[in-house]
């Protein structure tokens, strides 16, 4: 009887070893307080302060060293004296456009047709902890109504 306690204690500590480590881990890394780099309200500032946003004529007097990364086709004219690239937005998160992004030291200016696309590439690499990085803009504030707002007169109030 002894010997069968034994075994059965033995399988005990087999489970305990095996799972109190993968507990122990995921404990930490449910706890810590570091996980993100930053919080929502610094990164997203320069987006609500739109800082975020360069012209083209600011894009030209722009001191270097200055990297400008073109997500898609767009057909956009730029000084031939700035260094640029050309990343697919669906490839910037591959390990090696990473690398090179993370390697580059200086501004990193985001290129686009569709002004959307460099937003949400901007805020994907805002949120991994690039810091010094823009999005070429036709304007510089690019928020502001451009139509006036008109109510539909066409239908009545329903009652």
């Amino acid at each position: 009887m002894n010997n069968i306690n034994r075994l059965h204690m033995k399988k005990y500590y087999i489970v305990v070893i095996l799972v109190l480590p993968l507990l122990i881990l995921v404990s930490i890394s449910t706890f810590r307080t570091g996980r993100f780099r930053h919080d929502a309200a610094r990164w997203a500032s320069p987006s609500v302060d739109q800082t975020n946003l360069i012209t083209l004529e600011q894009l030209n007097s722009f001191s270097p060293p200055l990297l400008v990364v073109r997500l898609d086709e767009s057909p956009v004219d730029l000084n031939d004296a700035i260094d640029e690239s050309i990343i697919p937005a669906e490839r910037i998160l591959e390990k090696q456009n990473q690398r090179r992004l993370r390697a580059f030291k200086g501004s990193i200016v985001l290129v686009a047709g569709d002004p959307a696309l460099s937003a949400r590439v901007w805020m994907l690499l805002k949120q991994m902890g690039y810091e010094d990085l823009y999005m070429l803009s036709d304007t510089v504030n690019n928020e502001e109504l451009k139509y006036k707002f008109q109510p539909d007169t066409l239908t009545g109030l329903e009652l």
